[in-house]
């Protein structure tokens, strides 16, 4: 008797599979709960997908540079600067080096390799990239 129930089960479930299987089509395309979460393709007007273009990085930068007398902070897009503003020097900073925002952190940018690495951020750098973007995406 438990053989034959075992068998009935076995049965039953390559059924079901084989009913699934039916269901959805061996050749099907996969669905979107299947695939990478995103935007499908583009379509041309031929009707060929196009694929999407790659994320802009910002054309603004942010910089803390450190000259002969004195600290400044500016941003440059593309061949435009604005007008620097004088802050207090960092001891870790050298006369013609400067820190630039890189992501969630700031590079140091020197002429020197060895000194070339991540550092802190310092908050007069961070206040005016957050200061420009509040300026540019006021809230609604």
């Amino acid at each position: 008797m438990r053989s034959r129930g075992r068998l009935l089960g076995v049965l039953l479930l390559v059924a079901v599979g084989i009913f699934i299987a039916w269901r959805v089509g061996w050749n099907a395309e996969p669905t979107s709960v299947t695939t990478v979460a995103g935007p499908p393709p583009l379509a041309s007007a031929s009707g060929a997908a196009v694929p999407a273009a790659p994320p802009r990085r910002p054309t603004r930068r942010y910089y803390f540079a450190r000259t002969e007398s004195h600290c400044e902070v500016y941003s440059v897009d593309g061949e435009q600067a604005t007008a620097s503003t004088e802050f207090p020097c960092p001891d870790a900073l050298l006369p013609g080096e400067r820190m630039r925002i890189a992501g969630k952190t700031c590079m140091r940018e020197t002429f020197d390799p060895e000194r070339r690495e991540p550092v802190v951020c310092p908050d007069a750098l961070t206040n005016l990239e957050k200061s420009d973007i509040a300026r540019d995406h006021p809230p609604k």
